[in-house]
C-alpha cells in the first residue's frame, strides 16, 4: 500500500516539473532554480556587519526558529551531496540602529537578491527591508529530507515588488481582538510580504483606542474600559513589532459617520436628529456645523499622528447619514450660510475638505501628513489636492471610481472585490487572484496612480475566533497580485498556494483548505 507521505511526494515531483521547483508566494521577479537540493547544515552559522541593527537581530532569530520547525517533504531523487554551512547577508546602504529607529515607510526599498550555492546562501539588499523579504524567500524554498534534515535548492533569485502599498484592513471596532491576535497576523503578513497593517481601529459600536488626549473616549466608548481597549503601552508595542517585521501601521478613524462610540463620552460631538422639527433623541454623524468638532478632531489626529510613527493617517468618509444633517437646524443653517445649492452632499463635500485642512495643519516643517479618505467622498464632489489619497473599498464599481479617483490626480489604494470577511468558501481565492487592480479602463497615467491595494476583513462577523481561518491562506492570493511583476495562472497558483497553507499549519496558524480535499503531513513518513 503507498502510504500518505509517498502521495504526497509524488504530487510535489508533479508539482515541481511544471514550476520548477520554486513554490514561493508570492512568485519573486525573477529566478532561476536547479533541479537539485542541499543539505542546510543545522549549525548555519549567519555572517553580516550590522550588529547595531536590531531589526536584522531580531529577524535572524525568528528564522533559526522557523528554520528549526517543520518544512513539506522534499522529492528524494531531487537530493545533492553538497552542503550549506553559511548565510551571509549584505546591507548596501547598512543599517545602524545606535541613535535612531528605522522606521518602515511608503518609499522604503524593499527589493533583494538570493543566491544559493554549494555552500551558502547570499542574500543582498539595498535596504534592511528587502533582507526581511529575502529571508521569508529563502524558508519558502526549505524542505526536509526523509531523515528530517533541511534540504533547499540551489539558485538564485531578484525580485521587488510590484506595488508599494501592500496592506490588510482589520477592523477591531465592531469585534474586539486582542492584542495577540493583531500580532499573529502581522506575523502573516510578513511571512506573504504584505507591508501595511491598516488598522481601523474604532467604529458604531466601540471606541478601543485609549486616547492619552481624550481618554473618555475608551472609558465610556469601548466595550470595557480596560479588558476590552488599546492602552498607550499596548500601542506603543504593537508598532515596535510590526517595525520589526517591516510592517507599517496605519491607524483609521473613520468619520463623520460610524463614530456613535464617540458620542458615549462626547454626545455634543454628534448631530441630532430631528423629525418634523422635534429632536428624535437619536444621534447621527460628527457635526460638521460645530467649529467644536474640527478642534476636538485636530487634538485627537495630532496625538494619532505623534503615536503612529507613519506619514499617512486614514479618516474614512463612507456611509454619511444625510437624512439626519438634512433635518438639523444647524446644519441647515450652515447650507444656508456656506450657499450650497440643496444637496446635503455638499455637506459631504465641506467635511471632507475640512477634515483634511486639519490634519495638514498638524503637520510640522519636518513631516507632511497624507491623509487617506473612502471613495465615497468623490460623490460628495471632494477636490482635494495631490495629497490626499483615494481608498476605493467596495468591489461594485471598483474599476469606475478607480478611473474617476486617477482622472483627478488622486493616488488610489484598490481593495475592489478582495473583501475576506465575505466568506464563500475556500475556492474563492480564484476571485481575488483574477482581480488586476491596474486594469480598471484608464490611461496609463492613471494606472501609475494605483499605488497599492488592501485586502478587507470587517468586523461584523469576525473576530479572534475566526479572523486568521478566513483571511489565510487565502489573503495569499491578494499578496501576490499586489506583489508579483506577473503573475500566474490560477491553475498553477492554486499549488503553491496549497504547499504555503501546509507551512502555515506548521506554524501554528489556522489556515483554512483552499483546494478541496487533500493534507498536509505533520511528520516525514519513511516508506
Amino acid at each position: 500500500m503507498i502510504s500518505y507521505s509517498a502521495l504526497f511526494l509524488v504530487a510535489l515531483l508533479l508539482n515541481n516539473a511544471s514550476r520548477r521547483t520554486l513554490a514561493i508566494v508570492p512568485i519573486p521577479t525573477l529566478y532561476t532554480i536547479a533541479p537539485t537540493a542541499c543539505n542546510l547544515v543545522h549549525t548555519l552559522t549567519y555572517e553580516h556587519n550590522y550588529p547595531a541593527c536590531i531589526i536584522l537581530t531580531d529577524s535572524l532569530t525568528r528564522f533559526r526558529l522557523r528554520l528549526a520547525s517543520h518544512h513539506p517533504p522534499i522529492p528524494q531523487k531531487s537530493k545533492d551531496k553538497c552542503s550549506i554551512n553559511k548565510l551571509r547577508i549584505e546591507i548596501m546602504d547598512g543599517c545602524d540602529e545606535n541613535s535612531n529607529k528605522l522606521w518602515p515607510s511608503h518609499t522604503m526599498n524593499e527589493s533583494y537578491n538570493v543566491n544559493i550555492s554549494d555552500t551558502e546562501i547570499s542574500i543582498s539588499s539595498k535596504e534592511v527591508w528587502g533582507t526581511l523579504r529575502a529571508l521569508e524567500t529563502v524558508l519558502q524554498m526549505v524542505y526536509k529530507d526523509e531523515f528530517g534534515g533541511n534540504m533547499i535548492f540551489k539558485g538564485s533569485v531578484e525580485d521587488a515588488p510590484l506595488f508599494l502599498h501592500r496592506g490588510m484592513l482589520l477592523d477591531t471596532g465592531r469585534n474586539f481582538m486582542p492584542v495577540e491576535t493583531l500580532q499573529k497576523m502581522i506575523d502573516i503578513m510578513a511571512m506573504v510580504k504584505m507591508n501595511v497593517f491598516h488598522w481601523h481601529i474604532t467604529d458604531d459600536e466601540s471606541f478601543p483606542f485609549v486616547s492619552t488626549t481624550y481618554p473618555e473616549l475608551s472609558d465610556k466608548g469601548a466595550y470595557h474600559p480596560q479588558k476590552y481597549t488599546y492602552d498607550e503601552e499596548e500601542v506603543s508595542d504593537l508598532l515596535e513589532y510590526a517595525r520589526l517585521r517591516g510592517v507599517r501601521i496605519i491607524p483609521e478613524f473613520d468619520t463623520p459617520a460610524h463614530t456613535l462610540s464617540w458620542g458615549k463620552a462626547y454626545p455634543d460631538l454628534l448631530t441630532k436628529c430631528y423629525e418634523d422639527a422635534k429632536p428624535t433623541g437619536l444621534l447621527g454623524s460628527l457635526n460638521p456645523a460645530n467649529d467644536s468638532t474640527f478642534k476636538f478632531l485636530k487634538n485627537l489626529f495630532t496625538e494619532a499622528t505623534s503615536r503612529f510613527h507613519d506619514k499617512y493617517i486614514h479618516l474614512g468618509g463612507n456611509q454619511i447619514n444625510f437624512a439626519c444633517w438634512a433635518r438639523n437646524p444647524e446644519v441647515v443653517e450652515l447650507m444656508k450660510k456656506m450657499k450650497f445649492p440643496g444637496h446635503y452632499t455638499q455637506i459631504g463635500n465641506y467635511y471632507a475638505s475640512k477634515v483634511v485642512e486639519t490634519v495638514k495643519s498638524i503637520a510640522d516643517s519636518k513631516v507632511a501628513i497624507t491623509p487617506i479618505l473612502y471613495h465615497e467622498v468623490l460623490d460628495y464632489g471632494f477636490q482635494g489636492d495631490g495629497n490626499t489619497v483615494i481608498h476605493v473599498w467596495e468591489g461594485l464599481y471598483w474599476e469606475e471610481y478607480t478611473k474617476t479617483a486617477t482622472g483627478k490626480k488622486f493616488n488610489v489604494i484598490v481593495s475592489g472585490d478582495w473583501d475576506l470577511s465575505d466568506f464563500d468558501n475556500g475556492y474563492d481565492w480564484t476571485e481575488y487572484y483574477e482581480q488586476d487592480i491596474r486594469e480598471f479602463g484608464g490611461s496609463d497615467e492613471q494606472a501609475s496612480l494605483v499605488i497599492g491595494g488592501e485586502a478587507i476583513l470587517w468586523g461584523t462577523s469576525v473576530d479572534e475566533t475566526n479572523v486568521i481561518t478566513l483571511a489565510w491562506p487565502r489573503g495569499a492570493a491578494v499578496a501576490e497580485r499586489l506583489w508579483s511583476q506577473d503573475p500566474d495562472t490560477n491553475e498553477e497558483f492554486s499549488q503553491r498556494i496549497g504547499e504555503l497553507r501546509c507551512r502555515m499549519l506548521y506554524n501554528n496558524i489556522e489556515a483554512h483548505p483552499v483546494n478541496g480535499p487533500g493534507f498536509c503531513p505533520t511528520k516525514i513518513l519513511r516508506t
